[in-house]
């Protein structure tokens, strides 16, 4: 269960380089707001999926510092992607981009303002509504469950980003024998992936953790296995995510499990 973003959706032509950067943290709010007034409807701030407009370390790198993109949760039961469509096509009209320019067109055309792909539509947006700071992809992420994008979609932390945290949700859903839906929830595969549970409060958590988990616990790489590390079936939970973790070169962050095993040995 990988909720996957755009990438880089816009590129130049015939060069096929990017046109769009990372944005600065401090940027994103200003941004944000510059969306509000073209698409008519106000981006709460728990819309912001992932990291978007949440990375902020004193002290580190521009990369530390900002955001690939901007994720927003966008909820289909109030707007549709033809409406957000139109909406983003005529304000690029009003400022005199040519139709022919306004949208990608698949392979043969990827330097225009507007990508639509599946459930997302891409934007080529102006930081802080002006081009001279350069352009920044937006990602509007339809959704018919808004509510479960939001838990679905969390970041992570910088040794886990959010790509693993998905990683690790898809394997402990394998581990107790269901699927997790990117769209609706988890499911079991057994009756037809019928939706069991969507719901991050308790069901969820609960779930694929164990009794008295809760919605925090599902947070992060680090406080999920913190939570199952003396789960009787934990080799079992995190055999898909491990296998994934090995080809990329890393390991389970499984320090605490380590330790607890070694003061058990030492009777402490």
């Amino acid at each position: 269960m990988i909720l996957n973003e755009g990438g880089n959706v816009f590129k130049t032509e015939p060069e096929k380089e990017l046109i769009t950067t990372r944005i600065a943290t401090p940027d994103v709010d200003p941004t944000i707001k510059f969306l509000e007034k073209i698409i008519g409807f106000e981006i709460d701030e728990q819309d912001l999926l992932g990291t978007t407009g949440k990375k902020i370390n004193p002290g580190g790198s521009f990369k530390e510092n900002s955001s690939g993109d901007l994720d927003i949760n966008t909820d289909a039961n109030k707007v549709s992607k033809d409406e957000l469509k139109s909406k983003l096509a005529a304000w690029l009209k009003s400022q005199g981009i040519p139709d022919q320019d306004i949208m990608n067109k698949g392979r043969t055309k990827q330097d225009g303002w507007i990508h639509d792909a599946g459930d997302q539509v891409h934007f080529r947006t102006p930081i802080k509504g002006n081009a001279n700071n350069g352009f920044v992809q937006t990602d509007f992420m339809f959704t018919l469950k808004p509510d479960y994008q939001r838990g679905a979609k969390r970041g992570g932390t910088d040794a886990f980003p959010g790509k693993y945290r998905a990683m690790l949700l898809a394997s402990l859903a394998r581990g107790r024998g269901y699927k997790m839906s990117p769209k609706f929830g988890i499911v079991d595969p057994e009756n037809g992936d019928a939706v069991v549970t969507d719901d991050w409060k308790k069901g969820i958590p609960e779930l694929l953790l164990g009794p008295g988990a809760k919605e925090e616990d599902t947070f992060t790489v680090e406080s999920m296995i913190e939570f199952i590390k003396n789960d009787p079936n934990y080799e079992e939970l995190v055999a898909q995510f491990k296998d994934t973790l090995e080809k990329d070169g890393l390991a389970l962050p499984e320090s605490t499990r380590e330790l607890d095993r070694i003061r058990e040995l030492a009777g402490l």
